[in-house]
């Protein structure tokens, strides 16, 4: 290992290079001949790259480009072609949680086998079974076969069992896809607790989203070249401004093909010049009680749909719904042919009482479920009048005494 023992991962120079023969029967051939022709497919290129210790790495790239490939060499699994791989400390990979099950052994025998795999004692098994169990949270299932199991269940054991061999170095490849949410919540919140142990993290995955909010670095890998390695953020963008500009030229290739288009929302539809307003269309955001309330927008649509309404909903201060209109309502169709169109949206008369609240603003497709936003969560406020009642709703009251 590198001099600087901070180091858990050093890779220089690595390659990964896959024979491309014109037929299989070549394939076989060339085990008795050197002079079959073949091409070389480059899964990963010349990359070099120095991991820290506590680091939790996201690794980005389109499909096919390399990130598995890389994952599975850093493991193991796969033999490089050329270069050197130096880690630090027991690896857990997590390509796949349900890989190495013996369906027809019970959970709790699957996980004495997984653990023996990578060197555990049976004492230190023991000793991790009740986090397993806990973690896994499938009750009397840990001692059923596991072809007994649902998907979701051998992927919950699956990850309870490697986040709980105590790795060093910690894999995981797209592996929070499956789950429900308060699950890859969960799992999320455990490697958190491994990095602040000073564990590493190799972390693959499509959600942007997540890799921003969790690792504290990010490698983009293109073509199996390293593109870039460093601050999240700045990776991450670089990614996805690639991504933008990919798409353009796809559809640009697309247009010069006459072939379909992949069509983005603004190539379908596209909103714009939105304001809260009186009905004068004055903008405004401090109405009386029982004040008209009105959105003035412009749209372009551009792809004529079949289907197109608007769809209004109302907050309280603290974010609950107040309102929300119906999504299949005919009164809130709007033009759908190719063209420019405005929208005025009128709340009439909407007695809502003294205080501060939200409206969002969107045209739908319900058929396709379709949706783009025109006004999001706009402040607006009730100004106060002599109301000294409670609630959210002015409701007329008659009164009488016999």
């Amino acid at each position: 290992m590198e001099e600087n023992n901070n180091y858990s991962v050093v890779i220089e120079h690595l390659t990964k290079a896959y024979k491309i023969y014109a037929s299989p029967w070549l394939r076989v051939l060339h085990a008795f001949s050197s002079k079959i022709p073949y091409k070389n497919f480059y899964a990963i290129k010349d990359l070099s790259v120095k991991i820290r210790e506590g680091e939790a790495v996201g690794i980005v790239g389109k499909n096919g480009h390399g990130k598995s490939t890389l994952l599975k060499m850093i493991t193991g699994v796969t033999r490089q072609t050329e270069g050197t791989i130096e880690t630090k400390g027991r690896i857990v990979a997590m390509l796949e949680l349900t890989s190495g099950f013996d369906k027809e052994l019970t959970g709790m025998e699957n996980i004495y086998i997984k653990a023996r795999t990578i060197g555990m004692s049976k004492a230190q098994i023991e000793s991790r079974i009740e986090d397993i169990a806990r973690f896994a949270d499938i009750g009397d299932y840990l001692y059923q076969p596991v072809r007994t199991y649902s998907s979701g269940m051998k992927s919950r054991l699956g990850f309870a069992v490697s986040v709980n061999l105590d790795p060093d170095i910690l894999i995981v490849d797209e592996v929070l896809a499956v789950g429900d949410v308060s699950f890859q919540m969960k799992c999320l919140s455990k490697m958190e607790e491994f990095r602040k142990q000073g564990k590493t993290i190799l972390f693959v995955s499509h959600n942007l989203s997540t890799v921003k909010a969790f690792c504290t670095s990010a490698m983009w890998i293109k073509d199996g070249v390293l593109m870039d390695y460093g601050d999240t953020g700045t990776v991450v963008q670089e990614y996805q401004d690639y991504l933008k500009a990919d798409r353009r030229a796809e559809n640009e290739r697309r247009r010069q093909l006459d072939e379909d288009l992949i069509l983005t929302k603004d190539d379908m539809l596209h909103p714009s010049k939105s304001k809260l307003c009186n009905t004068e269309g004055d903008p405004q955001t401090v109405f009386e009680c029982g004040e008209d309330i009105c959105i003035f927008a412009n749209y372009e649509v551009k792809v004529q749909t079949d289907d197109l309404v608007c769809a209004v909903t109302v907050y309280d201060n603290e974010g609950r719904e107040v309102f929300g209109s119906d999504r299949h309502a005919e009164r809130l169709a709007l033009k759908r042919a190719e063209g420019k169109h405005k929208l005025i949206l009128t709340l009439r008369h909407p007695e809502l009482l003294p205080g501060h609240y939200a409206i969002t603003c969107e045209l739908w497709n319900t058929q396709s479920g379709f949706v783009r936003g025109i006004m999001s969560k706009k402040p607006f406020e009730i100004a106060s009048d002599h109301f000294t009642g409670t609630g959210i709703v002015n409701i007329d009251l008659q009164c009488e005494s016999r």
